[in-house]
């Protein structure tokens, strides 16, 4: 048995709280539950998928999002494409930040949508879009130079999801973006400064930028241009960030690292 199996097998890791809602489909459930302060959406009732704060639904909860929206400090990002849905976590809060922000949502599975739209407050707008697809589809359709900001969290119920670490991605990634635009990445672990993904950041992307959060995911910060900016202006720029999200994310900005091996 494997050690997800174990999880997702016994009560004791199972997440608390009410059951407000369950829905189903090839790929398997999707639960939403609440407790006294969350709404939480889970694919198999171990993991969090997504948390939201019932008496505010704008504010990021987890920290690996408000280090992912630190990246609204870095581009005016008024053109966005964010893949990976879940319960909206970055959706909410960028649009609460700008109410015109034009917004392109990417989600595989029509019920991960039913159940966000139903249940998590996600904002419809004439200029916000939620498709249902494949990533690697939608990006390798995309047009080029179309977005600012590209957020990326790819993840399974418990995994990050193959796709987000491949080059061809990567490279596909970088075309859509506009020149001084940035992908944003929700990555599980730092990776290996010598592996294949490492060697395809910094070869598709000439500044890299990456954020350690307290639950040990690692937001990486990547655009094809030259930013020069120092370091401890970057950090000041995404500190301040956080009052538009009225979150306090002063010590992840102060995680904010250049990528090993490159200079400003």
């Amino acid at each position: 048995m494997s050690d997800n199996d174990v999880y997702t097998s016994s009560m004791l890791f199972r997440i608390r709280g009410d059951i407000v809602a369950i829905a189903e489909d090839a790929h398997g459930e999707v639960t939403v539950i609440d407790n006294k302060v969350y709404r939480l959406l889970s694919f198999d009732r171990v993991f969090e998928q997504s948390k939201m704060q019932k008496s505010n639904p704008v504010i990021p909860v987890h920290k690996y999002i408000c280090a992912m929206l630190m990246a609204t400090a870095l581009t005016p990002a008024n053109s966005v494409l964010v893949l990976g849905l879940g319960g909206g976590c970055l959706i909410r809060p960028l649009f609460a930040r700008n109410p015109q922000i034009a917004i392109d949502v990417v989600e595989l599975r029509q019920v991960v949508l039913d159940v966000a739209l139903a249940h998590f407050h996600l904002p419809v707008t004439a200029d916000i879009h939620y498709h249902v697809d494949d990533a690697a589809h939608f990006i390798a359709q995309a047009d080029p130079a179309r977005y600012q900001l590209i957020f990326s969290d790819l993840y399974s119920a418990s995994a990050i999801v193959p796709l987000q670490s491949s080059r061809e991605f990567l490279r596909q990634c970088a075309q859509t973006l506009q020149p001084d635009g940035w992908l944003v990445l929700n990555h599980p672990q730092a990776p290996d400064e010598d592996s294949a993904f490492s060697d395809a950041l910094t070869t598709l992307f000439r500044t890299v930028l990456y954020c350690t959060t307290p639950s040990g995911n690692v937001v990486i910060y990547a655009c094809v241009g030259h930013c020069s900016t120092a370091l401890t202006q970057l950090r000041a720029m995404m500190k301040a960030s956080g009052e538009g999200y009225q979150s306090d994310v002063s010590l992840l900005a102060h995680k904010i690292y250049r990528w090993p091996g490159q200079q400003a």
